[in-house]
């Protein structure tokens, strides 16, 4: 059975991270704490796959962002609660319409590849390229199919309230992700992993998360991270 993006509550994650108690949400928090430093002073943003627009609510106001989703319903979310002169939210295909090539600095993707057909990727990438100005950047997160991603979506698959056995149609490696964004006209600067233990102890509290997350040996984290974090460079 094909998974329905638009069967997803409206602003569900969004009120999963505000809430700030429990694992799902310190999970969502040390991811975005992760991207925050790869932006810099005064950019020119692109979310593409925005959803409830929550990435884009929680930059700083001197980063100027664009959120593109196909479900109005989520768009709408976003208008509300994050809409702003520097976060302004479209729905696509129709926003694409009013994005000038050349126009940002940075692009997101955020844990959006793993749901789509490879021609869809293809589609987004190439689109996000002509999208950026030249030596902008492209960031991208996705689960670590070749790591201990599959362990934890098979617990969750069978333990928590949300499978991904449907959603996630697109199964990404280190490997993969690179020549994937190489094939889009993308130099690779870096890919790792990310997101290990520290979130699961938002279970004890989230200074205890906090605590782990601060002094987690980056080594043993891009060894052992459940998630892939890969940045381009428009050539």
């Amino acid at each position: 059975m094909k998974f329905e993006y638009e069967s997803i509550p409206v602003g569900y994650y969004d009120e999963v991270y505000r809430k700030n108690r429990g694992i799902q949400s310190k999970w969502h928090r040390i991811k975005f704490q992760a991207l925050y430093d790869l932006f810099g002073a005064n950019e020119k943003h692109l979310d593409i796959g925005c959803g409830a627009g929550t990435l884009i609510g929680s930059l700083p106001g001197h980063i100027h962002s664009t959120g593109l989703d196909i479900a109005q319903s989520q768009i709408d979310y976003a208008r509300r609660h994050y809409g702003s002169s520097t976060k302004i939210f479209l729905t696509a295909p129709g926003g694409w319409h009013v994005i000038a090539p050349e126009s940002f600095d940075i692009v997101t993707l955020i844990e959006l590849i793993e749901h789509l057909e490879d021609d869809k990727v293809v589609d987004l990438l190439r689109r996000s390229h002509k999208t950026l100005k030249l030596g902008g950047r492209i960031v991208v997160s996705t689960p670590d199919y070749g790591g201990l991603w599959l362990a934890l979506e098979f617990l969750l698959n069978r333990l928590g309230k949300v499978t991904y056995e449907q959603q996630h149609i697109n199964h990404f490696t280190k490997r993969r992700l690179a020549l994937t964004l190489e094939n889009a006209g993308f130099r690779i600067h870096m890919i790792q992993r990310y997101m290990f233990a520290a979130p699961f102890l938002a279970a004890v509290s989230n200074s205890v998360a906090d605590w782990l997350n601060a002094i987690e040996p980056p080594f043993l984290i891009n060894r052992l991270g459940f998630l892939l974090l890969a940045v381009g460079h428009k050539r």
